[in-house]
């Protein structure tokens, strides 16, 4: 076949159990397409051919990202066929086929995006009733999956014949392909919902998370026995690292009653979507810390850098605070000294340099050198020439600044801190000695930072040990605090899990006001209520299954 209609086949692309695929162009698009046409077995029988080109038009209303695209359905030279997205990749069963099983994490994205899918048709009330592995695209990068063949799909609204009708037709051909991913209710010949496809999603899901198929029996019998009354091997025992969160996912939706299953594909997607953010918060693995360690863990770490801050903020401050008294200080004793070495400066600046007489100023700078407070002194004439020093070593040299720093400018006082030279840091002021309008030389003046320093370490040491006790105390509280939360927690998860192997047959006795005693109270309520649930009676459904598995036998027979 060349043609079909408008399209020019290009290739065949595979086969399901009641049509057949191939690759094609549209013309009249330039579009590459891809055609499902009814086998000729099937073809030939105008009613199915009809019902298949309906259901195609119902389910091509459908418009999603995880659903194939169906663009065109019609008939040509009496074939019924679909045009539909074409979606570069694989099935699933190709892959699992060639890989085996795949990590969890991709398994709850694809799940989220096929259960978005379900959730979607379902509520344009058309249900799937044959998803299965071959029946799911994954894109070429393996990140997308898109759900295919909603050919053999029913629309929800029909009348009760129609139903029976369809249903015996449309569960042919599902016979006639793999009756693994069926439903109970399928398998038993019961109507079904869109709780029918939640179903077999969970045994893809089983499926893409252990490797292994959740039915593994090969006879229509076996598998019908196995689909409606037997439970799936423990996830865990083939994928120890799938999440409990994930596992209860796929065993709920592998529930033999349908309404023990999700409500509807939407309510499977906000499950698989909480799994998935609950994964991105704790790591994988190994268990978290206690709660008693975290809280206080978190508590310190918050304190300790609001502390930090705000002591580093606080010493700053106090160092400027501190650093400007001090420069205070020796501005006024740098002004002191120049002022009583004013009027002998300008004396001698007017007598010849042997008629000079610096000694009272030597002997006023030696005595003020003496002061704790001052580590260096020097005294020099309008000539650059050292007068009076604390040093006296240094009378009569040349003076020379110190790297240049607290040079005078324009008469302004100016300071500068200087590096410890062996006799401890100091603070240096020079100041011009100015006498009625003239100068007449400079006073280099360094005091000594000892005290500055001093009182700094103080406040530094104290705002630390203050810091230690916050800390010691936030620790305590946060200790304290976390065991009180703990004990409760403690409490109300081993009576879960005693719940589970009592039947739900044991209370919380407690006399809390408190949002535990709240919690303990729904834990009563809802171990009442599950323990109604089990010690009723069975229905009429399960007797009706029960005559159901009994006549498989005979039926595949």
């Amino acid at each position: 076949m060349t043609m079909l209609g408008r399209y020019r086949i290009d290739s065949r692309l595979g086969e399901g159990a009641m049509a057949d695929v191939y690759r094609a162009h549209d013309p009249d698009i330039g579009r590459t397409v891809a055609i499902k046409v009814l086998k000729p077995e099937y073809a030939r029988d105008p009613e199915l051919g009809a019902r298949f080109l309906r259901e195609a038009r119902a389910a091509g209303a459908l418009s999603h990202a995880n659903i194939a695209t169906i663009y065109d359905v019609g008939e040509a030279d009496g074939v019924a066929y679909i045009a539909m997205e074409l979606v570069d990749g694989q099935p699933l069963d190709v892959l699992l086929q060639n890989h085996g099983r795949m990590p969890y994490e991709r398994v709850l994205d694809l799940g989220r995006q096929l259960a978005s899918a379900l959730g979607y048709a379902h509520g344009c009330g058309v249900v799937h009733r044959d998803v299965k592995p071959s029946n799911i695209l994954l894109s070429a990068d393996g990140k997308t999956a898109k759900l295919l063949d909603f050919g053999v799909a029913r629309v929800g609204e029909m009348d009760a014949a129609t139903a029976h009708s369809q249903l015996a037709k449309t569960q042919v051909g599902q016979l006639i392909g793999t009756p693994r991913y069926m439903s109970p209710e399928q398998a038993l010949g019961l109507p079904v919902d869109h709780r029918s496809d939640l179903f077999s999603l969970g045994v893809v899901l089983y499926e893409m998370i252990t490797g292994k198929v959740a039915f593994p029996g090969t006879a229509l019998a076996t598998l019908a026995i196995q689909i409606a009354q037997e439970k799936v091997e423990p996830i865990d025992r083939s994928a120890a690292d799938c999440p409990p969160g994930l596992r209860f996912v796929i065993d709920k939706l592998l529930a033999k009653k349908p309404e023990q299953r999700f409500a509807d594909g939407a309510a499977l997607e906000a499950a698989l979507t909480r799994e998935i953010a609950a994964q991105g918060e704790a790591p994988a693995g190994r268990r978290g810390v206690p709660l008693k360690v975290k809280l206080p863990a978190t508590l310190a770490l918050v304190t300790a850098l609001t502390l930090g801050a705000c002591i580093s903020f606080g010493l700053a401050r106090e160092r400027q605070a501190l650093e400007r008294m001090a420069l205070v200080s020796g501005n006024s004793t740098a002004t002191f000294l120049t002022s009583n070495a004013a009027v002998l400066a300008a004396d001698n600046a007017g007598l010849p340099a042997d008629q000079q007489d610096w000694s009272a100023l030597q002997a006023f700078a030696v005595s003020a050198g003496r002061d704790s407070g001052i580590r260096e002194l020097v005294v020099a004439d309008s000539g650059g020439v050292v007068r009076a020093a604390s040093d006296a070593a240094l009378v009569g040299t040349r003076y020379r600044p110190h790297g240049g720093e607290g040079v005078m400018r324009d008469g302004a006082l100016h300071a500068s801190a200087v590096a410890d030279n062996g006799r401890g840091r100091g603070i240096r002021f020079v100041q011009p000695i100015a006498y009625a309008g003239a100068n007449f030389g400079t006073v280099d003046l360094v005091m000594r930072r000892t005290a500055l320093d001093a009182a700094l370490d103080a406040a530094r040491t104290s705002q630390l040990v203050l810091a230690g006790v916050v800390m010691l105390v936030v620790l305590v509280i946060g200790y304290l605090s976390g065991a009180m939360v703990a004990r409760p927690l403690a409490r109300l998860r081993r009576a879960l899990d005693e719940a589970a192997k009592s039947g739900f047959q044991l209370r919380i006795s407690h006399r809390r006001r408190d949002e535990f005693g709240a919690a303990f109270d729904a834990f009563n309520h809802a171990a009442a209520a599950v323990e109604g649930r089990i010690d009723a009676p069975a229905d009429a459904a399960d007797a009706m299954a029960a005559t159901r598995i009994a006549r498989a036998p005979r039926l595949a027979a």
